[in-house]
């Protein structure tokens, strides 16, 4: 005997229709099964039905049938009904260009009826690019204004780029979209709204309300500006994944980690995704610290990249740290790269940069295919080849009490003029980078890594913010040092306060690069002891490849050596994949 069931409407939030309140036993042709208490059909724009949608209450997922029909015994907790959008159908948004792809269940007690309608594309788009944005992070009105006039424009104006060459563009928050100050949430969401991308949300630990001690309760906020935690959508050849991976306890208490039932989730949404595609997995709290229980862990860290193993591709995107860091897993023979995110705020909005000395930033990546064909660090405000920072190993830069801001201060082996610390935010660690110095055209020696503290970042910080030393505002990045024996005696740059407002000031005396020759002037500081010495030409080349990743000719991801304003990239591809840019420097 046919199912009869009492179908609720709800508000709507899909791009999609709902039924009217009534008696339903079939859909479009298909019966509906007596236990089912979530069903709808999806639809194209003409009113085919469309097969193959993977649907779900964000605990289980289900694929609509051959009439379009989906249906399941939704989760007793679930809020949201939501698809991931197939590669071959337009994201669909809001008036505002929100991404629409879900609908709230407000009846709890009666099956509900939730339908959608998918634009077909005219292809599906195998290249596309992905805007990844950390840490907005605002806790004051103040810094949204810094938010909306200094990092949106500067995303929007790299979306225009990409666009002009027809390329489209998606963006995605990896969280801390605010700190703590739920009264921001229609400011933040308006923020990013009426954009030219439509910008995608994870939820972060500032993002849970401190006063609730229910995870769920504590993201009630986030899911009333942006719906799901926990959902996914398709790029031509791409499967991308966001999850609230927040254990949240309340009163700021937290650990990183997802459930077993997230687990489950998760698997069944990669169960539909084809094994030869890219999958990209969005959250909020870094993989690298392993299985240990703390807020930089992640509970089911095991399952998640036994699951990502499983593709032709795979990459995290994260961010929380403030700092920008590349980390390689290695997980059943596989190649897993984490890409920790510096942060869109910096250091809190101290200034504009990162604790590391990273810029305030996000990340571009450029997809073609199922790979990540090409990928930078795009500072704001900066050009986008602006990716180094250079000095002087014996450079000083201040004191705080017994802890001297310099290299040669802390380390006796570096106190030698000829030294030269790098920080490239763009690196990683996992020996498939090579740093090496040029002299006129001349390889000089390959850089060697050296963990360290970026000195002028941190006492920028302590010094000019009168922040405390410590881990906050003392974070270790992947530095590079370089003994270089040609150079001869190497000046050190001084801090210099170049006025005109708190965010240009007390920086290192830098001109701007001259494009024609692809240089950049870093003068050596006058003095009427030591007059100017006539200056030397450098260039520094990257080259690198992660394994599992590079193909012979293929254009690699890594991002060019440049230096403290900007470096020029040439690009061009070699044998083995290696991406080797390489850029020319003044000292």
């Amino acid at each position: 005997m046919a199912a009869t069931l009492m179908l609720a409407c709800s508000n709507d939030k899909s791009g999609g229709h709902d039924g009217d309140e009534g008696v339903e036993t079939e859909v479009n042709g298909t019966q509906l099964d007596g236990n089912t208490t979530l069903y709808g059909l999806v639809t194209d724009t003409s009113g085919n039905p469309v097969p193959g949608v993977v649907v779900s209450d964000g605990y289980g997922c289900v694929t609509t049938d051959a009439n379009g029909v989906y249906q399941m015994e939704r989760y007793k907790k679930a809020r949201f009904v939501h698809y991931s959008t197939p590669a071959g159908y337009a994201i669909n948004t809001s008036a505002d260009n929100y991404p629409l792809f879900y609908a709230e269940i407000v009846h709890k007690n009666i099956a509900d009826r939730h339908d959608f309608v998918l634009t077909p594309l005219p292809a599906p788009e195998s290249d596309f690019t992905l805007v990844c944005i950390a840490d907005p992070q605002c806790a004051t009105t103040a810094e949204i204004s810094r938010y909306v006039n200094e990092t949106i424009p500067d995303v929007e104006a790299t979306v225009d780029a990409y666009k002009a060459k027809g390329t489209p563009v998606y963006g995605i928050t990896l969280g801390d979209i605010v700190f703590d100050t739920p009264d921001l949430w229609s400011n933040m969401k308006e923020s990013m709204a009426n954009r030219n991308l439509p910008v995608f949300q994870t939820i972060g630990n500032h993002d849970h309300l401190q006063t609730e001690t229910s995870d769920d309760n504590a993201a009630a906020n986030f899911e009333t500006q942006f719906g799901p935690r926990n959902y996914s959508f398709n790029r031509g050849d791409v499967h991308i994944v966001s999850m609230d991976n927040v254990l949240y306890e309340g009163k700021k208490k937290y650990k990183g980690g997802i459930t077993d039932r997230q687990l489950e989730w998760l698997r069944q949404d990669l169960s539909h995704v084809d094994k030869d595609k890219l999958v990209i997995f969005c959250a909020h709290i870094p993989f690298r610290g392993g299985t240990s229980v703390t807020d930089e862990s992640h509970e089911n860290y095991d399952g998640v990249l036994d699951l990502l193993s499983g593709f032709s591709e795979a990459h995290i995107m994260i961010g929380h740290t403030h700092y920008h860091q590349k980390y390689i897993h290695k997980r059943n023979g596989k190649t897993i790269l984490e890409h920790v995110h510096g942060a869109a705020c910096g250091a809190w909005w101290t200034a504009n940069i990162c604790a590391d000395g990273t810029p305030n930033g996000y990340s571009v990546y450029e997809i073609s295919g199922n790979t990540i064909a090409n990928q930078y660090y795009k500072s704001t405000n900066k050009e986008a080849d602006y990716q180094i920072r250079a000095y002087s190993a014996t450079q000083v830069f201040g004191k705080s009490g017994s802890l001297t801001f310099g290299w040669a201060a802390n380390a006796p082996a570096m106190n030698d003029a000829k030294c030269i610390v790098a920080n490239v935010w763009n690196s990683d660690a996992s020996g498939n980078w090579k740093v090496s110095l040029w002299q006129n055209g001349t390889k000089v020696c390959d850089m060697t890594r050296v963990k360290t503290y970026d000195y002028w970042a941190y006492a920028y910080h302590v010094l000019y913010y009168s922040k405390s030393v410590g881990t906050t505002w003392g974070q270790e990045p992947r530095p590079l040092l370089l003994r270089e024996p040609g150079v001869g005696n190497a000046r050190g740059r001084r801090f210099r306060n170049r006025g005109g407002g708190r965010h240009g000031q007390y920086l290192p005396h830098l001109e701007a690069p001259d494009r024609l020759h692809r240089l950049l002037t870093l003068p050596l500081p006058k003095s009427d002891a030591a007059p100017q010495k006539r200056a030397r030409h450098f260039s520094c080349r990257f080259a690198g490849a992660v394994a599992g990743m590079s193909l012979p000719g293929r254009r690699f991801l890594l991002p060019p050596c440049g230096n403290p304003v900007a470096a020029p990239i040439r690009r061009r591809s070699v044998p083995g994949g290696q991406y080797q840019p390489s850029v020319c420097v003044r000292l």
